[in-house]
C-alpha cells in the first residue's frame, strides 16, 4: 500500500498532489481554510473560516456545508462510517469542548470539557488531534498544551480516549505532559509521548507501556502499521527524521539535518519538509521545499508539493 494522493494547505488554499502524475493542483481559493481530510477517493472535508465544516465532491466539483460551530472548529475527525463527526469547539474563556455530531439529523452530544488551553501555538509540544480508531469504537482526543495542574480530573485531561458513546476509556495526567498521539492502523493501540518517553496504551487490556525513552514530534505511521516516522522537533534547523520499528523497537535516522514533518509515502519512502534558517526579521526557522526520501539509501529528491501543513494522505 502506498500514497496515491495528498491534501495539504499552502498560502490559505487547499492543494492536491497526485503521486502518479507528480503534479499539484489548487482546490480552493479565497478565505481561510484548514484541516483537509479524505473521506474516500472522491470526497474530502475541510474547515472554512475557522468554524464551518464543508465537504467537496471532486467528481461533481461541488461543495456542501455540513455545519457551523459558533465557537470555531479547532479539530475534528470522522467516524469510519462517515455518520458522526467528533470536534472541539472553544468558548470565550478558552475552554475546549468535545462534541459528537450526527450528520443525518444534526443531533449534537456534549461529551466533555477539557482543561483550559489559551495561547496555543508557541511550543513544539503543541498537538491537536481528533482521531477515530479503525472500527469506530474509540476516539483519541489531543488538545495540548493546557494550563492547570495535576489536580485536574481525568475527564478534563488534555490527552484522553473516549468511547463512541462518550464514556472515558483512558486519560493521561497533565503532570506527565502528554502529547503527540495517534491510533495504530488497526485501532487497538494509542502511541504517544509524555515525560516518560514514547509510550503505548492498549485498548483491550487498558495497560500502558514505555516503548523508548525518547521524544518524538509529528509522528506518522506507515501504511502497514509496522513503523512510525517522526522528527526530533521542528523548532530547530538541526531537526532530523527518524523511524521507529514497532516490532524491534529500534530507531533509525533516515534524513539529513533540516528535515521535518515526515509522512510515509510507501513501505520504504517518505515525504519530509525542509526546515531552514529565517532569512529576515522573524522568530525561529521557516519551512521550505518538500522532499521524497528513500528510507533505505537515505537519498532524496524534491517534489512539487509546496508544503506538508495539515497534510492528509489517501493510500491504496
Amino acid at each position: 500500500m502506498s500514497a496515491r494522493q495528498a491534501l495539504y494547505v499552502y498560502q490559505d488554499s487547499i492543494w492536491l498532489y497526485d503521486v502518479k502524475t507528480n503534479k499539484t493542483r489548487q482546490l480552493t481559493q479565497g478565505g481561510t481554510v484548514s484541516m483537509p481530510k479524505w473521506m474516500d477517493a472522491n470526497h474530502l472535508s475541510f474547515v472554512q473560516s475557522g468554524n464551518t465544516l464543508r465537504i467537496v465532491d471532486l467528481k461533481a466539483s461541488t461543495t456542501t456545508d455540513v455545519f457551523t460551530a459558533p465557537g470555531g472548529i479547532q479539530a475534528y475527525g470522522w467516524s469510519p462510517d462517515g455518520g458522526t463527526v467528533a470536534y472541539i469547539e472553544t468558548d470565550s474563556s478558552s475552554y475546549p469542548h468535545l462534541r459528537y455530531r450526527s450528520i443525518s439529523d444534526g443531533a449534537t452530544q456534549s461529551v466533555a470539557t477539557l482543561a483550559r488551553a489559551p495561547g496555543r501555538g508557541v511550543s513544539q509540544f503543541d498537538d491537536l488531534r481528533i482521531q477515530y480508531a479503525n472500527g469506530g469504537a474509540y476516539v483519541l482526543v489531543v488538545y495540548t498544551p493546557a494550563d492547570g495542574d495535576s489536580s485536574v480530573p481525568p475527564d478534563q485531561s488534555q490527552f484522553q480516549v473516549r468511547g463512541a458513546d462518550g464514556s472515558l476509556a483512558f486519560s493521561v495526567a497533565m503532570s506527565r505532559e502528554p502529547t503527540m498521539g495517534l491510533f495504530s492502523r488497526d485501532g487497538k493501540t494509542v502511541y504517544f509521548m509524555d515525560s516518560g518517553g514514547v509510550r503505548a496504551w492498549t485498548a483491550s487490556s487498558g495497560s500502558t507501556r514505555t516503548l523508548r525513552k525518547t521524544n518524538w514530534f509529528n509522528p506518522w505511521q506507515s501504511p502497514d502499521g509496522s513503523k512510525i516516522a517522526f522528527d526530533s522537533g521542528d523548532f530547530s534547523t538541526k531537526v532530523r527524521v527518524r523511524v521507529l520499528d514497532l516490532r524491534a523497537l529500534t530507531v533509525v535516522t533516515v534524513s539529513k539535518p533540516g528535515r521535518a514533518r515526515p509522512v510515509f509515502a510507501g513501505p520504504h519512502s517518505l515525504w519530509a519538509q525542509a526546515v531552514t534558517p529565517c532569512p529576515g526579521a522573524c522568530d525561529g526557522p521557516v519551512f521550505g521545499a518538500v522532499f521524497l526520501i528513500d528510507t533505505v539509501t537515505k537519498a532524496e529528491r524534491a517534489l512539487p508539493m509546496q508544503s506538508l501543513q495539515d497534510v492528509d494522505v489517501f493510500y491504496s
